[in-house]
């Protein structure tokens, strides 16, 4: 169990320095902006489809530092 959330962790921060990740992150993320933004009234399902994966884009980024937190919390419980 802790060697996993070491492993995750590791892969975690892996992706949050990797400049071509967060590039294509960024990308995606912008690209939906302007979907959301520059949609007419009518388009309802292409702002909710927009959203969704901007909300899908923060889930993953939680979920990222949610397990660079898990080994944080492990450390720290082992070192008392």
């Amino acid at each position: 169990m802790k060697t996993e959330i070491r492993i995750k962790a590791s892969e975690a921060r892996r992706l949050k320095n990797d400049s071509a990740f967060l590039a294509f992150v960024q990308e995606v993320r912008d690209d939906q902006i302007q979907i959301f933004t520059a949609s007419e009234a009518s388009q309802s399902g292409a702002r909710e489809e927009a959203h969704a994966i901007i909300r899908a884009l923060n889930q993953i980024e939680a979920k990222l530092n949610a397990t660079i937190s898990a080994e944080t919390f492990l450390d720290r419980k082992q070192r008392k």
